[in-house]
């Protein structure tokens, strides 16, 4: 009798019952809000309210309408407590842009380190608008900056030398301008900053229509005696053996430069362009991975590059063409591999 009238064991709840009161269930447990950003110490200035407040004011006194990508920024930073990339892929209105920026610079706003605007054909403005962000006291700490198919000019590439000349940001170290038509005017004005930048340290122009003469302007960026660039990417422009030539003469004197990327450049394997090229191998033994490839270099061209890299130890990667023959593709792979740079004989 007192085995059957002794308490039972509590049953093992199942996860998919609901809760006892005060008590989280499983798929509450699951289905949490999203955590709120914590609240700032007591006498410390929150940025973002700050922010808000300023930028709300801004709106509605110039009558500015929303942008999409803020909004969506600002939920983030609502859900998340943090947003530090700043992506806009869409077109905006150039005086909304303009107030945005103007806002975050009023409030010292200082917890963004990348901004990114692609296809979004802001063009010059858009520049002129961050920069005026990145020219700020004190200097935001933005190390990543991305114009990409944005419509710049050589007006935009004047207001990014400015910014990131010698007395201007010292935070960023990535800069990708892709796609922006600026030709070697742009480029000229650009180098008036570069040329003297310490900074940077990876550097796109990819697709910018920069000719012949744009070379020399990529050469003096090289050549500045603390330039930090280890990778530079040129591809799908049209420097030619003159622009080339430049470029390469420049890289000679770029020790901290790693990766060189001069796919599709309208070169060809002129005697100036191989003995340049050779001389680069040897010299700069810091920039191990090349792109040639898209450009005419014939198979006897390639060769006497696949010659002039057997002794050498610190190449990692050549990419010549893809109209060399078996053979000599063949020798480039071993040679780049590590396996002929013995003095073992490759033809």
């Amino acid at each position: 009798l007192k085995r059957l009238l002794r308490p039972l064991p509590p049953t093992p709840r199942s996860p998919h019952l609901p809760a006892r009161l005060g008590e989280p269930s499983f798929f509450a447990s699951r289905h949490m809000a999203p955590k709120k950003k914590p609240a700032k110490a007591e006498g410390e200035v929150d940025l973002f309210e700050e922010f808000k407040k300023k930028h709300k004011k801004n709106e509605q006194e110039f009558e500015t309408p929303k942008i999409p990508a803020v909004q969506e920024i600002m939920k983030k930073m609502e859900e998340l407590g943090e947003c530090k990339a700043w992506c806009f892929d869409s077109e905006f209105d150039p005086m909304a842009f303009r107030i945005l920026w103007h806002s975050l610079e009023q409030v010292h706003y200082n917890e963004i380190s990348a901004i990114r605007v692609w296809k979004c054909r802001g063009g010059d403005e858009s520049v002129r608008s961050i920069c005026y962000y990145l020219d700020s006291d004190p200097k935001p700490p933005v190390q990543d900056l991305q114009f990409t198919d944005n419509g710049l000019t050589a007006l935009g590439c004047e207001f990014l030398a400015r910014t990131l000349g010698p007395n201007g940001n010292k935070e960023i170290n990535l800069l990708r301008l892709d796609y922006n038509p600026f030709g070697t005017p742009g480029m000229e004005k650009l180098s008036l900053g570069l040329s003297q930048n310490e900074k940077l340290r990876h550097l796109s122009l990819q697709y910018c229509n920069i000719g012949q003469d744009g070379g020399q302007y990529v050469a003096h960026i090289l050549m500045y005696f603390r330039c930090a660039l280890e990778v530079l990417k040129l591809r799908g422009n049209y420097l030619g053996n003159p622009g080339i030539v430049d470029v390469l003469s420049g890289a000679r004197r770029a020790k901290a430069l790693v990766e060189l990327d001069v796919y599709d450049n309208k070169f060809s394997d002129s005697p100036e362009v191989i003995t340049i090229l050779k001389d680069l191998f040897t010299n700069n033994i810091s920039l191990s991975r090349y792109d040639l490839s898209g450009n005419q270099i014939s198979d006897i061209g390639a060769h006497q590059l696949v010659q002039a890299m057997i002794p050498l130890s610190h190449l990692d990667k050549v990419f010549v063409t893809e109209q060399v023959s078996t053979k000599t593709w063949e020798a480039l792979e071993e040679v780049t591999s590590g396996k002929g740079k013995k003095g073992k004989k490759k033809k």
